[in-house]
This record gives C-alpha cells, sequence and structure tokens, in this order.
C-alpha cells in the first residue's frame, strides 16, 4: 500500500536541532545567506556560512547598535561614505557577499551547547584588515616551524653553577659574577 501525504517544509529544519553551528574561535569570512527582521524583538538575524557551517549574528536595531551593524555593512564591502544620515537600507542585496570578522566563540557545555549567559561574538573588520591579519597569522605559523638543515644544531651554552661563597672572599655577592 503507499501512503502520499502533503506536507509543507517551507521554512522549517529537522528537530533536534536550529541547523546553526559554531566556528572556531579566530580570523574568518562568511558568505551572508539571508537576513531576517523581528519586528516584535527589535532585531535583525544575519545567517552566514563559514566553511560548510551554517550561523548567524543578531543585531538590535536600536540607536546604540548602529555602528556595530555599520561595522558589518563596511566589512561587506558598503562604502562607508555611503552610510550617512537616514536610509531605508536593502539588506536583501548583501545576499552572497562576503564578510571579515575575529570570532570568539561562546563557551560550550557537556551537552554541546552554549552554557547559559555565553554567546558567540562577532567582530566585523574591512577586507584589508582581514588580509592583514592574515598575513600576520601564517606568520606566525611559519616561524614556529622548526627549519630543516644538515647541520647539526648549535651546541648549548652550558649554565654556569653558583658557588657559595667561601669564608675568605672578599665580595660576599662574588659567586653570582662566576
Amino acid at each position: 500500500m503507499s501512503v502520499t501525504i502533503e506536507l509543507d517544509f517551507t521554512g522549517k529544519t529537522p528537530a533536534g536541532g536550529s541547523g546553526l553551528g559554531y566556528l572556531q574561535s579566530g580570523l574568518h569570512k562568511a558568505t551572508v545567506l539571508e537576513f531576517k527582521h523581528y519586528e516584535e524583538s527589535n532585531r535583525l538575524y544575519v545567517y552566514m556560512g563559514t566553511d560548510g557551517v551554517r550561523h548567524r549574528e543578531s543585531f538590535s536595531l536600536s540607536e546604540r547598535a548602529v555602528p556595530f551593524i555599520m561595522a558589518f555593512l563596511v566589512s561587506a564591502g558598503v562604502p562607508e561614505t555611503k552610510l550617512q544620515g537616514k536610509m531605508n537600507f536593502p539588506f536583501s542585496k548583501l545576499e552572497g557577499k562576503t564578510v571579515y570578522f575575529q570570532y570568539t566563540a561562546p563557551t560550550m557545555g557537556s551537552n554541546g551547547q552554549p552554557v547559559e549567559g555565553s554567546y558567540p561574538e562577532y567582530r566585523f573588520i574591512k577586507e584589508a584588515h582581514y588580509s592583514q591579519m592574515e598575513k600576520v597569522a601564517a606568520a606566525q605559523v611559519a616561524a614556529a616551524q622548526p627549519i630543516a638543515s644538515d647541520e647539526a644544531p648549535p651546541e648549548k651554552p652550558k649554565k654556569a653553577i653558583a658557588k657559595a661563597p667561601t669564608e675568605d672572599s672578599e665580595d660576599p655577592l662574588g659567586f653570582i659574577l662566576d
């Protein structure tokens, strides 16, 4: 017997998870996937994708939060000079754009979920700043790698052994200089 039932999966995700993930703390870039505006809480959610992980940042739409939204917009390539005065900003035009940020992961509990009161933190930056930070991070990794060589490693200097002062020494702290 064949069973066919009409269901509407629009806007749904499988039970047991929100379909969102967390990144490792560090420098990242993401593709903007979509925006959702929640008028009742006066919040804007931006959903992003990084290396196959879907994650989101939430912005308050209060006056105090405008600098954070502005940092996100500039990171997405909107010229700062265009962000002047009041405007109706078309956020959906940023879908598919790349944003750059420093990410701090939330503290995770044993259940794999953030502990209460712990949230991911995004600090959006310009692409040029991201590139500069990426080069510095690569240089630090390269500097930490041992350099292969056919030469024997240099001999380590022998540590001087402090001698206890003798009764006949003139300087009671002379042993420090030996």
